[in-house]
């Protein structure tokens, strides 16, 4: 067992056990964290002794689970970060306790991790994924793996990694990656702050008189639902335009991830077997689709967008109404650039500040490691 690879997943949600059961299946060393106030699924491994997992990834594995960061943090230098946003000031705050100067922190799902936590982290690399590598789900005390990205980008703030790094990364993910230069692009990348909170919000009194009880993707996303989704992506691309980034459109990258042939979002929602394995749909309208897409993915997207003159009304209406909703003033709350301390800087000092946050990318043939 010493001479694995040893991988701490911070986070004991539906990535982090997805990650540990596959890592454990690929034959990876593997400690799972949970937070002492989240601690549900950690409880559940240890009363049952193992995690049991489904469908893509079948079996039981048997991660060493902890609620003490300090032994997270001991166990690997590779520590991944798969909390949702919303907890992410947490886990800085816990971290920023010790000496990660040899540590690569990975956040998954990063939604501008990076530059939320780099002054307090004081990490070699902090590395960003925009989205998991994974469509799973925690169901019954199990982890449903539904699905498994073709492949995932990926990029580091700053990069301090030699190839031999860049490889060790390469191989904990199940999918070849896409090695991105900045993580203000993968930042602009996350297909969740297109897809969720719109159709979260247009289904709001369907949720909520059926506490969630219909498909998401194929009942929720009508051809209506997904033109509105499309027009968030339209203000997405153009504020990643206006940033120096050209983008793939959300329903091209997730076509690219799952397979397929659509021209419509609306086709892709009604068709793919992945989002329609389970329902997958919000209970009530605190869920992660809206207490974690809107403010950590709309309002920073809204609020770069105004530094470089690009103008969002359906992404702002968005985060407007999920403000009314919830009776909570996003924008204020929300991950925005005075939190990410970018909000004193002129437009050009903000793309100034984006083309410095570029790095070198891996060569070609690390990039292309893919294990299986």
């Amino acid at each position: 067992m010493g001479s694995k690879m040893r991988v701490s997943i911070i986070g004991a949600g539906n990535c982090g056990c997805a990650f540990a059961a596959d890592l454990i299946n690929r034959g990876f060393s593997v400690l799972l964290y949970g937070h002492p106030n989240h601690r549900r699924n950690i409880d559940a491994i240890r009363r049952d002794g193992h995690l049991t997992a489904r469908m893509k990834i079948e079996g039981r594995f048997e991660p060493t689970v902890t609620t003490e960061m300090a032994t997270a943090v001991e166990f690997s230098r590779i520590l991944v970060v798969t909390v949702p946003s919303y907890g992410h000031d947490d886990i800085i705050s816990e971290l920023k306790g010790f000496d990660l100067c040899r540590h690569i922190i990975v956040a998954i799902n990063a939604n501008f991790f990076a530059l939320a936590g780099s002054k307090e982290l004081k990490a070699l690399t902090i590395l960003e994924t925009n989205a998991s590598p994974y469509a799973s789900w925690i169901q019954k005390g199990e982890v449903l793996v539904a699905g498994i990205k073709a492949s995932l980008p990926i990029a580091a703030f700053p990069n301090a990694l030699d190839e031999n790094q860049w490889s060790q990364i390469a191989d904990i993910f199940p999918q070849p990656l896409q090695w991105c230069n900045n993580v203000f692009e993968i930042g602009m990348q996350s297909n969740n702050g297109v897809i969720h909170p719109v159709a979260a919000i247009l289904n709001t009194g369907r949720i909520e008189s059926t506490k969630g009880d219909f498909l998401f993707y194929r009942d929720g996303i009508s051809s209506s639902v997904g033109k509105v989704i499309e027009a968030v992506d339209v203000e997405r691309l153009k504020i990643a335009d206006a940033l120096g980034f050209r983008l793939q459109t959300f329903l091209e990258e997730m076509v690219g991830f799952y397979g397929g042939a659509f021209d419509k979002f609306s086709d892709f929602a009604f068709h793919t077997r992945v989002h329609n394995a389970t329902k997958a749909t919000p209970a009530h309208m605190q869920d992660r689709y809206v207490v974690e897409d809107i403010p950590y993915i709309l309002v920073p997207w809204y609020e770069l967008g105004t530094k470089v003159g690009i103008n969002a009304p359906t992404i702002k209406a968005f985060v407007d109404i999920a403000s009314a909703i919830n009776g909570i003033k996003y924008f204020e709350s929300g991950r925005n650039l005075k939190r990410l301390g970018m909000a004193h800087m002129s437009r050009r000092e903000l793309l100034q500040f984006v083309e410095n946050a570029t790095c070198r990318s891996p060569s070609s043939s690390t990039s292309a490691i893919h294990h299986n």
